[in-house]
């Protein structure tokens, strides 16, 4: 693998085009979203959802957001969003999204998502946070190369500032990860701690391919 010549520098507003079709593009490719969002694809959500995200992570304090750009041609290729948590009380989130699904977090649901599905996923993520709830960390919350830079390194790049940063404050560095980032969580040496599982065949017609999906924390120290 030959690195790509690029720089790491953060992001900024003009930006935000760019970061936000990033992450549509990976949230395109994640098979739940196929069943949590209503009349699939439906961009127009998917997009102002996206923008959205990138803009409350830019003013959060607590995330470091960081791009990569390609110096011979100026273009973003990557992205890392990395977020400082510090210790909390766990809250009285729900567990597994089955059988507490129904009691979800009293929260509106966007009329855009499938409630059920969107229930059990809040009830997943809120079981899997409470693992770190009451550690000090760094988490990597987003991630992201652009397909044409792939194989060049720039995502072990993007890591190595999340690795430096966490050595620097002497904190674990943790991720949620879906299956498809599950192995190059791996290779930098990360290992599983917990996970969350889904059985979406419920929630699609039959014999239509959907099974077992999981979302996994794992940890760097």
């Amino acid at each position: 693998m030959v690195a790509a010549p690029c720089s790491i520098s953060s992001m900024e507003r003009p930006d935000f085009p760019t970061i936000a079709d990033f992450l549509h593009s990976s949230k395109l490719q994640l098979t739940i979203n196929r069943l949590l969002y209503k009349d699939w694809p439906n961009d127009a959500a998917q997009k102002s959802q996206c923008t959205q995200t990138i803009e409350g992570a830019f003013a959060d304090p607590h995330v470091e957001n960081l791009k990569a750009v390609d110096e011979t041609s100026g273009d973003i290729v990557g992205y890392l969003g990395l977020t400082r948590k510090r210790p909390t009380k766990p809250s009285a989130t729900p567990g597994d999204g089955s059988d507490n699904a129904a009691t979800a977090p009293q929260m509106e649901v966007p009329e855009f998502f499938n409630p059920e599905v969107f229930k059990a996923v809040i009830g997943a993520v809120g079981e899997l946070s409470k693992e770190t709830a009451g550690v000090d960390h760094f988490e990597v919350t987003y991630i992201y190369v652009k397909p044409s830079a792939r194989g060049k390194g720039i995502g072990s790049r993007l890591m190595a500032e999340a690795f430096e940063r966490a050595k620097t404050a002497g904190v674990l560095l943790t991720v949620s990860t879906e299956p498809a980032a599950y192995a190059f969580f791996a290779k930098l040496g990360f290992k599983e701690t917990n996970h969350a599982e889904f059985d979406l065949s419920k929630w699609a017609p039959p014999y239509s391919g959907f099974g077992a999906f999981r979302l996994a924390n794992m940890a760097w120290n």
